[in-house]
């Protein structure tokens, strides 16, 4: 079954350090936009039964519940739902209610991502973000109270005036609320974004790498602590909640995404939608709005498969591999991975091989050395 990502482009703020295909101060277009969501969703001719819907953004909340209604009501119209099927909507905490979050869970949202990224007000104005510490407590308390209850949060650590002391109250937060899933990010410095420009001049500075490691480790320990799974890189989860739709990108299975810049992944190709959010108005369910197209090679396809299995905990299993491509792994990459073993980055689990803590540390390098 495949995974449906929806892509909501709106943004009250553009934060300083995303550089997601969001934008803010266009909220004129939200109805319009829908309209061609609807469009695309109806004039889509592929696989048809589907087990996750994920709308993700910018932020999904700022659309109105009759604007949820009308996409979810045309991706019912088009796709069979599996009877257990994950249907996630990713939140800010300005922007969700509970009335708001009680008409999501009447339409069938059984699961919120919220973006808090943090539950320091200081942290909060440095990142651009428009909600306070105390409204992220209250939209998770909302969420829960109105019963949806597979609740995730977006964390941040290794930020410029962080302490670990700050690091140790949001995990305490965590502790403290109904959240069963968390992504835990340590700070990403992208190419174009506000945060990148003010660093260049100077006017920020970044924690030192021991600081920030300092920071991981008592995340990774809190978590643990609580019960969680560090199941993925960034991504924690109690028992059976780990992020269904996600984990098709990590395992290689086919998701298919609709809007401005929605990737897709049927098995042979990948490919993106335009980004041009008029343009996509005009097109959309008209003519085609994919923007790039690549077919996936056999080669690249080995190498896709074993990167984004590292990114999991469970790594890869050799058997699955020889399923898939017909060679075992260690005719393609025996090399890479007895090498990632003598450095310690890599270690064998019962059917395979995943990171170990050190790789996760370093787990860009690692999955640098499986691209030919």
């Amino acid at each position: 079954m495949i995974g449906l990502y929806i892509h909501i482009p709106f943004c009250v703020h553009k934060c300083v350090y995303c550089d997601f295909p969001s934008y803010g101060g266009i909220l004129s277009y939200r109805q319009a936009y829908v309209d061609a969501l609807c469009r695309e969703i109806d004039a889509w001719e592929g696989e048809t039964v589907a087990d996750t819907v994920y709308f993700g953004g910018g932020t999904p909340s700022l659309l109105t519940t009759a604007q949820f209604a009308a996409v979810l009501t045309r991706l019912h119209r088009k796709f069979t739902f599996s009877a257990d099927a994950e249907i996630t909507v990713e939140a800010n905490p300005d922007s969700i209610d509970a009335d708001f979050a009680a008409a999501l869970h009447h339409m069938g949202v059984n699961r919120m991502s919220v973006g808090v990224q943090s539950f320091n007000d200081e942290m909060l104005r440095f990142l651009g973000r428009v909600h306070t510490a105390e409204q992220a407590v209250q939209a998770l308390l909302d969420i829960a109270a109105q019963g949806i209850t597979n609740i995730s949060l977006d964390l941040m650590y290794g930020l410029p005036g962080q302490t670990l002391d700050m690091v140790a109250h949001d995990m305490d937060m965590v502790r403290s609320l109904p959240v069963c899933h968390a992504s835990i990010y340590s700070l990403i410095v992208e190419d174009g974004t506000v945060l990148k420009n003010r660093l260049d001049r100077h006017q920020v500075i970044l924690p030192e790498d021991q600081a920030v490691e300092t920071m991981r480790k008592k995340v990774h320990q809190s978590m643990h602590q609580m019960g969680f799974s560090h199941y993925e890189i960034s991504s924690y989860a109690q028992q059976h909640r780990q992020s269904r739709h996600n984990c098709k990108y990590w395992q290689y299975e086919p998701y298919i995404g609709f809007g401005v810049s929605a990737h897709s992944f049927d098995g042979q190709q990948r490919w993106a939608n335009i980004s041009n959010i008029p343009a996509y108005i005009r097109k959309a369910g008209k003519m085609s709005v994919i923007g790039e197209q690549v077919t996936i090679t056999r080669e690249r396809a080995m190498e896709d498969y074993c990167y984004l299995a590292l990114r999991l905990r469970d790594g890869i299993h050799y058997d699955d591999f020889a399923n898939r491509f017909g060679v075992p792994l260690a005719q393609e990459f025996g090399h890479v991975v007895e090498k990632l073993m003598e450095q310690k980055l890599l270690e064998p689990t019962a059917d395979g091989c995943r990171m170990t803590a050190d790789g996760l540390a370093y787990g860009n390098y690692v999955f640098s050395r499986f691209i030919r």
